[in-house]
């Protein structure tokens, strides 16, 4: 049972990354606006992400963030 509560905690934490890169849409390329939408259908199927998805949307993330 810890375990899948851990793993939705993440998965609410992914969610937020997505909103908070969708809110700042213009700092995006197509492809992030596409692998963004990729990875939130994954989780939205209950679908875990792999650790290169995470890394890809953590830089994402940062990109997005560190400029307004």
């Amino acid at each position: 049972m810890t375990d899948r509560l851990a793993r939705e905690d993440w998965r609410d934490e992914y969610h937020r990354q997505i909103e908070d890169c969708r809110d700042r849409d213009k700092f995006l390329s197509a492809w992030d606006a596409d692998f963004l939408e990729s990875i939130e259908n994954r989780l939205n199927e209950n679908h875990t992400l792999t650790a290169k998805q995470i890394d890809k949307l953590d830089e994402i993330w940062e990109k997005a963030t560190s400029k307004g």
